[in-house]
């Protein structure tokens, strides 16, 4: 009778299992299947289909926490990657308030929204999706050069350790962006537009591709002097600044070191009233995920209440340093950007009742921006972020779209939009990154002030 094969992570908890008393560790055994296409020069150019299984050990012994990975699963591999991250255990920094890995008795996780059918949809599926951008975007801008992507797929992330916990969540994602721009004109221009969904058949390509070619000036764009001007931002720009703000002003690390923007600032007004902003990666409007990078429950965390700022995201590491609970924030602990530690990875901004018109409208005069690009920190402390507009800039006269701007650079604080927030869109979209996390959900939005500080020539 043949013998039942043993999954990677029972094998990756058995060796756990095997560590020496008054060693503890944890596991991150994640399967990812994602098919990529992308489209340049308005064909479809690279499509790429790509399994993994990636293993993450932890080991923490006498107050000291090691991480090693690997994508060798063999049993050789597994017992490798145990080893390494012993080695480096015994040279790490002390975590002197450590509080050992969370166990069974933490918050369990529920159902979240899943689609088999979109984390199982195979390259030919996704190419019809890049197809239908391609063709919708040719079809309103039938001049013009298209670019982009389409990722497709789903992870199933599995989190053991060696206080009994054990637990499994699945995760579906559908994300496009398409640039459409006329490389003829003098200055060049483009549009741009990009969404997600967990469910890939509500991903609306055609939608994509329509809105990306509508956002072409199809006359030459003017320039605008710098200074502070009323601007409706789009939701891509919008998602910009949240995610931001996540990182400067929700990061646990910030909040540990002094260093956020909400330093001092959490229970204190920092937006209008109407402005509500929650974290929650269960919520079927944004790419759910049932647990966090510990096996802790995703669960909901308020950043905004009526304008009042909240909490900061914690991990079981940081949380220990201040003498909190984990909220089911842990990012894996090999994570590149660990300086920011546990952040917000599913901000949803709450909707307005504002149209789109109704938002040029109320700017009366100012600008709308499509997107931002190359956004980089100039002061987290103050939350200031420095960028460009891109892909549809426009000015807004008499309350309604005059003409295309050339793009301007701007230097502004994110608490400072924030707390100049007139209007919100009613109408939410979800923007993510290629693989799922972070994602963001919001409206459009109208800001009293945003400071531009240099213009372009394009």
């Amino acid at each position: 009778m043949p013998t039942r094969r043993t999954s990677v992570g029972d094998r990756v908890a058995a060796a756990l299992a095997a560590l020496p008393d008054g060693v503890e560790s944890d596991a991150r055994i994640v399967r990812s299947a994602w098919t990529t296409i992308r489209f340049a020069n308005s064909r479809i150019t690279q499509p790429h289909h790509e399994r993994t299984t990636h293993v993450s050990v932890r080991i923490a012994e006498d107050r000291r926490l090691g991480t090693a990975t690997t994508s060798d699963v063999s049993d050789d591999g597994i017992a490798a990657v145990v080893r390494a991250a012993r080695s480096l255990a015994r040279v790490a920094p002390l975590e002197p308030k450590f509080p050992g890995f969370p166990g069974e008795g933490a918050p369990r996780p529920t159902a979240t929204a899943y689609s088999a059918v979109t984390a199982d949809r195979d390259p030919a599926g996704v190419t019809r999706l890049a197809e239908a951008i391609l063709q919708s975007a040719l079809a309103h801008a039938p001049a013009a050069r298209v670019a982009g992507a389409v990722h497709v797929g789903g992870h199933e992330r599995r989190v053991v350790n060696t206080r009994g916990l054990d637990r499994t969540a699945r995760s579906s994602g559908a994300q496009a962006s398409v640039l459409v721009d006329r490389p003829d004109r003098d200055p060049p221009v483009s549009g741009w537009s990009d969404g997600a969904h967990w469910d890939a058949a509500r991903l609306a390509p055609e939608a994509l591709g329509r809105e990306a070619a509508e956002r072409v000036a199809t006359s030459e764009p003017a320039a605008a002097a710098p200074g502070a001007y009323r601007v409706v931002l789009g939701t891509t720009a919008v998602h910009e600044l949240l995610l931001f703000l996540a990182l400067m002003g929700y990061g646990g690390v910030g909040e540990e070191r002094g260093w956020s923007c909400l330093h001092g600032k959490r229970g204190r007004r920092i937006a209008p009233p109407s402005v509500e902003l929650i974290d929650d990666p269960r919520s079927r409007d944004t790419l759910p995920v049932g647990i966090d990078f510990e096996g802790v429950a995703a669960r909901p965390l308020p950043l905004i209440r009526r304008g009042v700022a909240g909490p900061a995201a914690m991990d079981t590491i940081v949380g220990g340093r201040l003498g909190r609970a984990s909220t089911g924030h842990a990012a894996p602990p090999e994570e590149p950007h660990g300086d920011w530690g546990p952040i917000p990875t599913h901000p949803l901004l709450a909707p307005g009742d504002a149209s789109e018109a109704e938002l040029v409208a109320g700017a009366r005069r100012g600008l709308w921006v499509t997107r931002f690009h190359y956004v980089r920190i100039v002061d987290p402390g103050r939350g200031i972020i420095t960028g460009m507009t891109r892909d549809g800039t426009y000015r807004i006269e008499r309350g309604e779209i005059a003409g295309p701007v050339r793009n301007l650079r701007f230097t502004d604080s994110v608490l400072r939009t924030l707390r100049g927030i007139e209007l919100v869109g009613r109408t939410r979209r979800i923007h993510a990154y290629e693989r799922g996390e972070p994602a963001i959900t919001c409206p459009a939005l109208l800001t009293r002030s945003f400071r531009f500080t240099s213009t372009t020539l394009f």
